[in-house]
């Protein structure tokens, strides 16, 4: 698994940067591994996974067992249910994701932006069977779609050209800096964005962003949120998708009053 921080870096920062790669092997399908699938995994010599295994299970994070194999430790519990206090989506937000979801029988998602890619933070699914697929928590690509369209242009101005270049760069997609600038304008000339196949062949998304306004007493968040909708290309045709907008700002006007995970505040 790739690190989000580079390597080079010295001192604690390559260390924190580590272990994460070590604990970003785990999943809900695989909790438990070999020292030898961690060391495939995370990229890292044996001898680090193995020093870095030991000072996470000191932290009762990961636990190694007898058997040689390595599992998630009971530090976790407590991590996790403050991530969940964290990062759940306020109950009548999620109703009203949810109606949104039925509505348009697309995807509803909400999205902040996290360095050079935009996350999952909160999610509704279409009532379909074929139906656009992201899970809370996914980091997907800032330099394709309506969502990091949108989530660019909420940016400071002064900070914004540099940032696309940075999203560009990180992309690794020749000449990716013009059609993203591109794709940046329309979605802040338009209040809107929409995008056809760019992360996936066969996939739409349309997003607007969540405009909070404190006049009222509201809570605005620390960064940039943006909602959208997400599923078959097939199903975005030409006359629904004036609904679709309508129905996607109305939805974020509402969030914006009942609000958004605590994190974000």
């Amino acid at each position: 698994m790739k690190s989000t921080a580079a390597d080079g870096d010295s001192g604690g920062i390559r260390a924190v940067s580590r272990a994460f790669r070590v604990l970003q092997a785990f999943s809900p399908e695989r909790m438990s591994l070999g020292v030898a699938e961690l060391v495939r995994e995370t990229g890292l010599p044996r001898t680090t996974v193995l020093r870095l295994v030991e000072t996470l299970a000191a932290e009762g994070v990961l636990e190694s067992g007898p058997d040689g194999q390595v599992r998630v430790g009971t530090r976790l519990i407590g991590l996790a249910a403050f991530s969940a206090a964290a990062w759940t989506v306020p109950e009548p937000s999620l109703a009203r994701m949810r109606a949104l979801a039925a509505e348009t029988g697309e995807t509803v998602s909400l999205y902040v932006r996290k360095g050079l890619c935009r996350v999952v933070v909160g999610q509704a699914p279409s009532p379909n069977t074929l139906r656009h697929v992201v899970r809370p928590g996914d980091e997907l690509p800032l330099s394709v779609g309506s969502a990091a369209y949108v989530l660019l242009g909420l940016e400071a101005p002064d900070e914004r050209d540099v940032l696309i270049d940075r999203v560009a760069a990180h992309s690794g997609t020749p000449g990716a800096a013009a059609p993203l600038r591109r794709g940046v304008a329309a979605a802040i000339a338009d209040g809107w964005a929409i995008s056809h196949g760019q992360r996936e062949p066969g996939n739409t998304g349309l997003a607007v962003p969540i405009r909070p306004d404190d006049s009222d007493g509201t809570r605005v968040p620390a960064r940039p949120v943006v909602l959208a909708i997400g599923g078959p290309t097939v199903r975005f045709t030409d006359d629904k998708i004036p609904g679709f907008v309508t129905a996607v700002r109305r939805c974020a006007e509402d969030i914006a009053r009942t609000g958004l995970p605590p994190a974000l505040y």
